[in-house]
């Protein structure tokens, strides 16, 4: 290739000061006001979607239980959201001055979808436990409602549902698909799983199998602890699960308190055992039988 000096070129150089170069100079001021237009509206709508996002969270956490302190009975709840607003959602409700029932429930997902079948589930629940139906019943009818009203949506949930009679101390649970709550008796010598054999709801037109509904006799100081998946399935810097034995262990080493002590130090040793942020929503109830 010859060599050229830089007075030299190839061809002729670009009006830039023609009609046609005005024109481009104007369109293209034109596209850069259009950007800015629509760079304006999709911050108003990301605005709007946040305070859409920050209400729906409000909504959500309404519906969560506050600590209980009876009589007969203690009961602390946490929850820890992964993305504000989740999937999983708790109950404490006394259908009468003897009859306590703790439910809790958690929503496949994450997000607004997931949060908006929890606050229906919510509200369907709380109208059986006031009728006073059974646990078995609970989770029958339930289940009967999902599957009727969400099965194209691909939701599935599981829950587990506790009536405490506290004139007695006998409780009565069903459970579907969820993980079994914890009964660490007295002496916290020895932790119970509360096991429940029934499938997901939303899953199967019957979700119930062998066995559908159980019952345990507590003590006057025995505690029950509920719990989502995002307790045991919390991992260490080596990828192992939490489980379900080092979370008994938990119960079993915790210091005496009360059962609000309790629910910290769980989750002060879920916290340790993390390696990272959480992955997946965290409900806690425990639940203290004073007879």
């Amino acid at each position: 290739m010859p060599n050229r000096t830089p007075s030299e070129h190839v061809g002729p150089l670009p009006d830039t000061s023609g009609p046609d170069a005005a024109g481009d100079v104007r369109r293209i001021r034109q596209l850069e006001r259009a950007l800015a237009e629509t760079l304006r509206e999709l911050e108003q709508r990301e605005q709007l979607w946040q305070m859409q996002l920050k209400i729906a969270c409000r909504v959500h956490r309404s519906l969560l239980p506050r600590p209980v302190r009876h009589e007969r009975i203690d009961i602390d709840t946490r929850y820890l959201p992964v993305d504000g607003i989740g999937g999983d959602y708790c109950q404490v409700v006394f259908s009468d001055a003897g009859t306590c029932y703790v439910t809790i429930c958690d929503v496949t997902g994450h997000g607004i979808g997931a949060s908006l079948l929890a606050t229906r589930v919510s509200s369907e629940v709380r109208r059986m436990i006031l009728e006073a139906r059974q646990p078995v019943a609970i989770v029958r009818d339930l289940n009967t409602f999902v599957f009727e009203s969400f099965a194209d949506t691909e939701l599935q949930l599981s829950f587990f549902v506790a009536r405490f009679d506290l004139d007695t101390g006998r409780l009565t649970y069903s459970g579907a698909g969820h993980p079994a709550p914890l009964l660490i008796r007295r002496n916290a010598a020895l932790v119970e799983a509360l096991d429940s054999p029934n499938m997901l709801i939303g899953v199967a037109e019957n979700c119930l199998r062998d066995e559908p509904e159980r019952s345990v006799e507590v003590a006057p100081g025995d505690r029950i602890l509920f719990y989502s998946d995002g307790v045991t399935e919390t991992l260490n810097a080596d990828g192992k699960i939490l489980g379900l034995q080092r979370l008994s262990a938990v119960l079993a080493d915790a210091p005496p308190g009360s059962v609000f002590d309790l629910a910290e130090a769980v989750l002060e040793q879920v916290h340790l055992y993390r390696a990272g942020p959480p992955l997946d929503d965290m409900t806690l109830i425990v639940a203290n039988y004073k007879g």
